[in-house]
């Protein structure tokens, strides 16, 4: 029999995950910082460093530091842009 693990709060809108992957195709293209995303999608910040978090704890970008601010790449392996 296989176990589930049951997730704590309740299931994601499909308007929050289809933003999330809005906002990981553009920092698979190179659009890395949260103004940059804002401007690209539309989205204020504070939408957009929701999505970033919870793609972070996804384990799917990590922070880089352009110039000693913030910028987000995908959680690849790869060197941060």
């Amino acid at each position: 029999m296989q176990e589930t693990v049951r997730r704590p709060g309740r299931p994601r809108s499909p308007e929050v995950i289809d933003r999330d992957e809005q906002v990981y195709r553009l920092i698979a293209e190179g659009v890395g910082s949260r103004a940059a995303l804002a401007a690209a999608t539309g989205l204020d910040r504070p939408t957009v460093r929701g999505s970033l978090e919870r793609l972070k704890k996804a384990e799917r970008i990590r922070p880089c530091w352009d110039d000693g601010a913030p910028a987000w790449a995908i959680d690849d392996g790869t060197p941060c842009p």
